[in-house]
């Protein structure tokens, strides 16, 4: 591995050495009514209409465009009130255009009617691509672009796409994707960068296999020089109050550009469960358990991001990145108070009182360094990646119970825990694109990542107030995986036709080691990826494709723990050493119509999908989550997805989907259960625009999703209704927005299982009927685009929280 790294190295020096000879092209900018220096004007380069270099100009008005590569260019310069000045230029030179006067616009701003750029949604092959820039929902926080992005479900604040869990990318590189987490960034971002949103059903084989389907956030390339930053908070009322704040700052000179986040999150999250269990011999109910489950999260959250990029020439770029997340503050409190009714013969009703209090702290440190070269051929280029993550994570539980026995003795008991784990990741990639012709394109790529964690968990039980360690439940679990990939694909246009195919193959070799049962398991494994796309252009109005990609996913590292975390006395967690990675197949066909209307059938058929497994123990009384392999998935439905307008201030975008889910499970005693059940999810998005100026925005949104197996268990149909209105203040430099989500409370739910010797039923209610104020502030150049990004590698993603 640290001979991969050094080759890496190696290729920035030496494609550094090799840049391009460019110049600078500058001059001083004045106001003809004033002849004043006109400050943050836009002044770009232009080569056949496409954008080639920027900047904007100083408060003393002059502006530099740095690292210009010979030629001839057209000149534009912009400011508002002024009439944009436009000049043919050729670059044999470093140019000095010495004082240039922008004339006033005369024009009236009363007699012009302000019109809005719509957002567009346009299938390519391969993808589909929601374009927001300059739209008015870049003036709210990257996380709601994505929430309204045609295709995309959010619940409790939870992305969903295709009725399954997403990657999200930004620019091609993956992020952590813990729901909370992703979340906290996505929200504090300002969508001023977001380019277009990619949703990629069916992903091409230069992404990882790990995972389904992709968003991938496009975010605009900066061109103009300065500096810009902004702060936000937002006050939060649920059941109790939680609040965050954050502050962002970028700054761009010459050839370097900086960009540096924080925020902090408070929270304190209810959730209450009702649940009731019967517990069976055979067909006879021995026992019935209904609990009152109330849980209390408590955190205080730290994220930090760093992203430096440093352009030596035109032709060669370096970036580092760096994104901290802490966790100094961690507590959760479980109360369960139970009561039992025994229907055996010896009737020995009790009742119990249980509480949890579980506490940790944890950090999740991720590095990445970045080189792309440019060839002279035009989109010919490499790129290689580095990229490390160091995670731990400790945490300390104590569980005690009261037991009150009707016709017996009382007692309690008590016992603690302590856990941690370490993993450490490490990773190298280099990927190369060639243009073939102005048709034909041509990708290739490899990749390697190693991974070591190691996971320690301690049970002590409470006797007569002394700890003694239960040597049953404590152990050790040392993990170890490589995995070595590579892949090509082509791509090639006709006139009505569009093609493109690849192969992805990736090697993986791992191995697990319990030390306190010595149980070693090792697994080597090749598997291969392929993927294809075909599309044809029937008319202007229709466009017809179809796809198929095949992908794994690989447990995450806690599925693949034995360790017996027990929550109270008669529930526990435990993992699978042995768990198998599922493989899907994913087919699809589908039509575009008038670039508005996308129908798609689909069909997935998914061997070994891994589900954590609510199984009762009849014998014991005991209620066990055990991650386990299906033996199969069979997943196909119809998909319609829209967006249009109707009035010039009326946005709409609806998302449905009919699908047939079947899961055939294998279970103890060669029991076979297939569930299988037809359903239904849709969204409707409303976007409005008010006032004169269009400061004023609103979004009413509804999600309806109707009851669904969920591994062995069914559950209810649940609703979405969220209000927002955003008011933009101060010539767009502050904003204020007011939410309420869940207004009729519908994410409420009960899971129901059935089947064979189980029977169980679950009331959940989270804590997601709410009411947000928020407040954002940009200051500087408020026209400059960040280079805000974050970045993790495929396996970081299998790190739970």
């Amino acid at each position: 591995m640290n001979l991969k790294i050094t080759s890496l190295f190696v290729f920035f020096t030496f494609f550094t050495a090799f840049g391009q000879e460019t110049y600078q092209v500058s001059g001083k900018l004045i106001a003809s009514d004033s002849e004043n220096a006109i400050a943050f004007a836009n002044a770009v380069l232009l080569n056949d209409g496409t954008v080639v270099k920027g900047s904007s100009s100083e408060t003393s008005g002059i502006f530099l465009i740095s690292n210009v590569s010979p030629g001839k260019y057209t000149l534009n310069i912009s400011f508002v009130g002024y009439k944009t000045y436009t000049k043919e230029i050729e670059v044999t030179k470093t140019i000095d255009l010495g004082t240039i006067t922008l004339q006033v616009d005369t024009e009236s701003l009363d007699g012009v009617v302000i019109s809005t750029k719509k957002p567009t949604l346009k299938r390519e092959i391969d993808r589909l691509v929601f374009t927001v820039e300059g739209t008015a929902l870049t003036e709210d926080n990257t996380w709601e672009v994505l929430r309204r992005t045609p295709g995309v479900i959010v619940v409790n604040n939870e992305l969903s796409v295709k009725n399954s869990t997403p990657t999200v990318y930004i620019n091609d590189r993956k992020v952590h994707l813990s729901a909370s987490e992703i979340y906290q960034l996505l929200e504090g971002t300002p969508a001023q960068t977001v380019k277009s949103v990619e949703v990629i059903t069916n992903p091409p084989a230069r992404y990882d296999a790990q995972g389904g389907v992709i968003l991938n956030i496009v975010m605009s390339r900066n061109l103009i020089l300065g500096y810009n930053g902004s702060i936000y908070g937002n006050f939060t009322q649920g059941v109790f109050p939680r609040y965050n704040a954050g502050m962002n700052h970028f700054y761009k000179r010459n050839k370097l550009n900086i960009f540096g986040s924080y925020s902090y999150t408070h929270t304190k999250i209810n959730r209450d469960n009702d649940e009731l269990i019967n517990y069976l011999d055979n067909t006879t109910t021995t026992s019935i358990w209904n609990s009152d489950i109330n849980r209390n999260t408590r955190e205080n959250r730290h994220n930090v991001n760093l992203n430096i990029d440093y352009e030596f020439d035109a032709k060669n770029i370096v970036s580092f990145s760096g994104n901290l997340l802490y966790n100094p503050y961690w507590k959760r409190r479980t109360l369960t108070s139970g009561i039992v009714d025994d229907q055996t013969v010896a009737n020995e009703d009790f009742s119990l009182a249980a509480i949890n209090n579980y506490s940790q702290d944890k950090h999740n440190l991720g590095l990445n360094l970045d080189y792309t070269h440019h060839f002279k051929k035009e989109g010919e280029k490499l790129s290689a990646n580095v990229h490390y993550t160091d995670y731990d994570r400790d945490g300390n539980q104590d569980v005690s119970t009261g037991y009150t026995v009707f016709l017996g003795t009382d007692f309690t008991t008590a016992f603690t825990t302590q856990a941690n784990q370490k993993t450490n990741i490490i990773s190298g990639q280099i990927d190369y694109e060639l243009p073939i012709s102005e048709s034909a394109n041509f990708e290739t790529g490899i990749k390697a990542v190693n991974i070591e964690t190691d996971s320690n968990l301690w049970q002590f039980n409470i006797q007569n107030g002394i700890p003694v360690i239960d040597t049953n439940n404590s152990d050790t679990f040392q993990y170890d995986e490589s995995i070595y990939a590579g892949y090509v694909s082509y791509a090639k246009n006709w006139d009505k036709w569009s093609l493109k195919v690849g192969f992805r193959g990736e090697q993986t070799e791992l191995k697990g080691n319990s030390l306190s049962t010595n149980q070693v398991n090792t697994q080597n494994y090749f598997e291969l990826f392929p993927s294809a796309y075909i599309s044809h252009q029937v008319s202007d109005k229709l466009n017809i494709y179809a796809d198929f990609s095949r992908r794994i996913t690989r447990p995450s590292f806690d599925n693949l723990n034995p360790f017996r975390f027990n929550f109270t006395d008669f529930s526990f967690a435990t993992g699978n050493p042995r768990l198998q990675p599922s493989i899907a197949n994913s087919y699809k066909v589908g039509a575009e119509i008038i670039s508005k209307f996308f129908i798609e059938a689909f069909y997935i058929y998914n061997k070994n999908e891994i589900y954590e497994l609510t199984l009762q123990d009849n014998e014991n009384n005991i209620l066990q989550y055990i991650d386990s392999n299906v033996e199969n998935n069979r997943y196909y439905g119809l998909d319609f997805i829209t967006y249009f307008s109707i009035l010039d201030t009326w946005d709409v975008s609806i998302t449905t989907s009919f699908y047939n889910n079947e899961d055939t499970f294998t279970l103890a005693d060669n029991v076979r259960v297939l569930q299988q059940k037809w359903a239904n999810y849709t969204a409707i998005d409303n976007n409005f625009t008010f006032l004169k100026d269009q400061s004023l925005t609103a979004n009413v949104s509804f999600v309806y999703l109707s009851p669904v197996i969920l591994g062995l268990s069914e559950v209810s149909s649940r609703n979405l209704l969220s209000l927002s209105l955003r008011k933009n203040l101060w010539n767009k430099r502050a904003t204020i927005s007011l939410t309420a989500n869940d207004i009729l409370n519908g994410q409420e739910f009960t899971k129901t299982t059935v089947f064979a010797n189980q029977n169980s039923r679950y009331l959940a209610n989270f804590d997601t009927q709410i009411i947000r104020v928020g407040f954002r502030y940009n200051f500087g150049n408020t026209k400059l685009r960040t280079n805000q990004r974050t970045k993790s590698s495929a396996e970081q993603e299998r790190l739970k929280e």
